[in-house]
């Protein structure tokens, strides 16, 4: 068979799962039904639009109750969630943070905003995510533990945490990688940016590490335009995350006083609407998902 017949008998087979189009299949497309245009009119109706309102915080309480997570900040997209987690977890200018080579740039992008370096490792080709036989013999080759933390003997950078990403929504092989990482002290921080909904042995994914994190960008399981959720069990993790995401303003009736360099990135209430909104049927598009994925396997078996 040739290339061209190949790709021939691909196109037909995703054809027989789309149906008609146009010729472009788009990669995801939102499902903005349900409560998503009465919520959003809330906002609207209200006022409360921007990065203050109920629906923030119903939002995050709703996604903590969903993933079994002690405690959800949202913010205005997954990548800065990402860089929010890797500061609370310790990742200072010139570590180094052991990440997988399969991923979206964001992983990357938020190790570099904290002046970090990513030191890139093998997906394991079951999981798709981090290989933790590739992590554990990197690290045995590499890694040296002297005052201070573990450092990378070869360009002599501290190593300061492990960031897998559950590619598509398939949980890396987590039990592994926090064996790894505790026997070598080093956070872990899950980028479950895509995975909202998987479980590993009955634990939600992005809560089996100090911290974890979600996007609710437009082709994320749930959509809220853009948005992403720190997730933590610590309370002062937590407690810190709003606190840096909201520029760091120490709470006054009418000084602005910020203690520390912080963000701008806390998700405004229009956005968290919509996650309210979807996430009421989370279960359902889930469904679809799986049953899309099903057709696909079989069309292209």
């Amino acid at each position: 068979m040739t290339s061209s017949d190949w790709l021939k008998q691909v196109v037909d087979a995703v054809a027989e799962v789309v149906g008609p189009h146009d010729g472009v299949v788009p990669l995801h497309a939102p499902s903005l039904e349900g409560n998503c245009w009465e919520y959003v009119k809330q906002c609207i109706d209200t006022g409360w639009i921007s990065s203050a309102g109920e629906f923030v915080t119903r939002f995050e309480e709703q996604v903590a109750t969903y993933t079994g997570a002690r405690h959800a900040v949202a913010v205005v997209n997954g990548t800065a969630a990402l860089h929010v987690a890797l500061l609370l977890a310790g990742v200072q200018r010139d570590d180094e943070v052991l990440t997988q080579s399969l991923t979206f740039v964001a992983t990357p992008n938020a190790i570099r905003y904290c002046g970090a370096v990513p030191h890139f490792l093998d997906v394991n080709s079951t999981t798709l995510g981090l290989d933790p036989a590739a992590l554990n013999a990197r690290l045995e080759a590499i890694a040296e533990r002297r005052d201070g933390g573990v450092y990378n003997r070869e360009t002599g950078r501290r190593l300061a945490a492990i960031v897998p990403m559950h590619t598509f929504g398939h949980p890396a092989d987590l039990s592994a990688l926090q064996r790894i990482a505790e026997h070598w002290g080093l956070p872990l921080v899950e980028d479950a940016a895509e995975s909202l909904g998987s479980f590993y042995h009955g634990k939600h994914t992005g809560t089996f590490g100090r911290l974890g994190i979600l996007s609710f960008n437009g082709n994320k399981i749930i959509s809220t335009g853009g948005g992403g959720m720190i997730l933590t069990d610590d309370p002062e993790l937590a407690r810190r995350a709003k606190h840096v995401t909201t520029t760091a303003k120490l709470p006054h009736q009418w000084e602005y006083v910020h203690d520390e360099t912080g963000f701008n990135y806390r998700m405004p209430n229009l956005n968290a609407a919509l996650g309210c909104a979807q996430l009421e049927r989370i279960d359902d598009l889930l469904a679809s998902k799986r049953r899309l994925a099903e057709r696909y396997a079989q069309s292209l078996s």
